[in-house]
C-alpha cells in the first residue's frame, strides 16, 4: 500500500499524502529507513503518525526528528489537551 501512494504521489498533480502509524507496523528496519528517505526525498508534503522513533536506526531518527512539526506525548500534551484512551 505504501510503494502504491507513493507511486501515485509521485505520478500525478496529487499534492499531500498522509499514512498512519498501522501501515509501519511489520515494516523491517531497512524497508522503514528506505520509506523515511523517499518521503525525505520529496517536496512534496507527506504526513505521517509514528510512533516507533525508539526502535528506528538513527539516520531515521534524524530525519524524523528534523521534519516533525507535532509531537503529541503524555503529560499535558495530548492533542487538544486530553488523551483519547483514558476514561473520564
Amino acid at each position: 500500500m505504501i510503494v502504491y501512494d507513493l507511486a501515485v504521489l509521485f505520478t500525478t498533480a496529487l499534492p499531500a499524502l498522509a499514512h498512519d502509524s498501522l501501515l509501519f507496523k511489520n515494516l523491517g528496519k531497512d524497508v522503514e529507513d528506505g520509506t523515511v528517505r523517499i518521503y525525505n526525498s520529496t517536496k512534496k508534503q507527506i504526513f505521517i503518525a509514528y510512533d516507533k522513533q525508539g526502535d528506528c536506526r538513527p539516520e531515521t531518527q534524524k530525519i524524523l526528528e528534523d521534519n516533525c512539526v507535532l509531537r503529541l506525548s503524555t503529560n499535558n500534551c495530548e492533542l487538544y489537551g486530553r488523551s483519547w484512551d483514558t476514561e473520564e
